[in-house]
């Protein structure tokens, strides 16, 4: 019976859509199953493949150092403490560290992570250096004289160790001292051109004109745009008197950047004999920015380049001389991280 109904009912419809008007049409296409509707596609997460650890300390080294390029400043660190832990009696990786944490500013850190590549590497120019630095960005100017002085006495040719010597004395207005080893600096294989604007500073101090000049023109030639401002300045001029400030700003180290601060590889030094435990180091503490009192000699004004428009230091004659101050001098050029040319 059901099928006899059912073939009843398509002859019905088959005629009624056959003969039918249009408006009367019945569209077959609604009696016949619909397909089933696709479910959206699953999205299928990349697979991320980790870039393994190193697993030997010059790797380590290497990696570290190309992510400093990058300015990864976070990945390198990650890549100089394995390092340290591929290796502990290196100090190579303390030094790196202690870059990374001068240049953010962490003073603490910098200063553990120098004390450690001393401990370990007593020996290394570089390491002294190094701890200079951490020393000077906490304006501990003389723990900073004397770390500098122990660099230059190892390495004697570290041409980054003479410059931050003498930047030292110069924040300290010993400017005889200061000519004497930046002098030293500019004598050497890779001076730059801020190192021969320090020069000039210092010898400016001293009222050494024509010596400034020689080293301002240095500099210009090596490209430095404040050593060629200071050339014209001093053009025509005699001698300067130095008037005495009733005020003097505290210096401090962050300074506008006028260098390169490339100072070549990291030299590699003998590991020691000593165990971790003789190098342990106690947990950084933070240092205060202000400078440590008992550390700071009396700051002086940071020098600026005079502006394009100012007019030009008048000569004085030698019998109106005044007892040396802050003379209008150029900018001088900040220690860089620590570095020698070559290894």
């Amino acid at each position: 019976m059901m099928s006899i109904k059912r073939s009843m009912l398509c002859a019905l419809l088959f005629s009624m859509a056959a003969c039918g008007s249009d408006e009367h049409a019945i569209d077959l296409r609604a009696f016949m199953p619909r397909p089933p509707v696709a479910a959206p596609p699953v999205a299928i997460a990349p697979v991320v493949i980790a870039t393994p650890a190193p697993t030997k300390f010059d790797d380590a080294m290497v990696q570290g150092k190309a992510l400093v390029a990058k300015r990864d400043a976070s990945n390198a660190k990650l890549m100089f403490e394995a390092a340290i832990k591929l290796d502990k009696k290196r100090a190579e990786p303390h030094m790196e560290l202690a870059k990374l944490y001068i240049s953010s500013g962490e003073r603490g850190l910098a200063m553990a992570a120098a004390n450690k590549a001393v401990k370990l590497a007593p020996l290394s120019g570089q390491a002294w250096n190094t701890k200079g630095r951490a020393e000077l960005n906490r304006f501990a100017y003389d723990d900073a004289i004397e770390a500098f002085t122990k660099a230059v006495e190892i390495s004697k040719d570290n041409v980054w160790a003479w410059n931050n010597l003498g930047y030292t004395e110069l924040q300290l207005a010993k400017y005889q001292e200061a000519a004497e080893h930046l002098g030293e600096a500019v004598a050497r294989t890779g001076a730059t051109g801020y190192m021969f604007n320090n020069l000039g500073t210092a010898l400016e101090h001293l009222d050494r004109l024509d010596e400034a000049r020689t080293a301002f023109e240095g500099g210009a030639k090596l490209g430095s745009k404040e050593s060629a401002a200071s050339r014209k300045r001093l053009e025509g001029v005699d001698t300067i008197a130095f008037i005495e400030k009733a005020t003097k700003p505290d210096v401090r180290p962050e300074a506008k950047q006028t260098y390169d601060d490339n100072e070549g590889p990291t030299e590699p030094t003998e590991p020691t004999e000593p165990t971790e435990a003789d190098v342990k180091i106690e947990d950084p503490k933070i240092e205060s920015a202000a400078p440590d009192a008992a550390n700071t000699a009396a700051p002086l004004s940071a020098p600026q380049v005079p502006e394009a428009s100012a007019a030009p230091v008048a000569p004085v004659a030698p019998a109106a001389r005044a007892a040396p101050a802050t003379p209008p001098v150029p900018a001088t050029g900040v220690p860089t991280d620590a570095g020698i040319p070559t290894t």
